[in-house]
């Protein structure tokens, strides 16, 4: 696919400015440097996913990631390696893939750019998902109804797992890097 680009968002962190420099030679000496282009931090996180048509992440560990949860509530498909949270965060709403796989990791991005029907139906179940199971109110609503049960004395059969979407709360804004 000559036409994709690849866009890089986020900023550097201090003291990553030899690897980017490294990547950006890299893509260079492939004759790839006019595909990929570092673009830095955003002011606004949803111009960097309403910029493409495909998120990926290529972590080789994760916590739960904000990243893709922030992702799909843009609407957009994902392509992300098996780590952490991640496959329990995209559900069946994006690709997984094994981490440090490059091949797993581009044959998913091009099966996603290549089929604009599916990539639409994944954007559009992973923005239900998010707000199925990761907004603020539900996340209230589930303690809540934890706390209920609790005090009715009620006993839970199955431990209860619940995902606090700490940037909701918070405010905060990650940068995809």
């Amino acid at each position: 696919m000559p036409a994709v680009r690849l866009r890089l968002f986020g900023g550097t962190p201090r003291g990553g400015e030899a690897y980017r420099e490294r990547c950006e030679a890299l893509a260079a000496e492939l004759g790839h440097a006019d595909a990929v282009t570092f673009e830095g931090r955003v002011d606004d996180i949803k111009d960097a996913y309403a910029a493409g048509n495909v998120v990926m992440l290529s972590s080789i560990s994760e916590g739960f990631p904000f990243t893709l949860i922030e992702a799909m509530s843009c609407g957009r498909a994902t392509v992300s390696t098996d780590v952490g949270g991640v496959r329990e965060a995209v559900g069946d709403t994006g690709l997984v893939v094994p981490p440090r796989d490059p091949a797993a990791m581009a044959d998913a991005a091009l099966a996603l750019l290549g089929d604009a029907a599916r990539r639409r139906a994944m954007g559009e179940a992973a923005r239900l998902r998010v707000i199925e199971r990761f907004t603020l109110r539900q996340t209230v609503d589930t303690f809540r109804a934890i706390y209920h049960e609790l005090a009715a004395g009620g006993r839970r059969s199955e431990p209860v797992r619940i995902v606090l979407p700490v940037a909701a709360v918070s405010g905060t804004r990650s940068l995809a890097g």
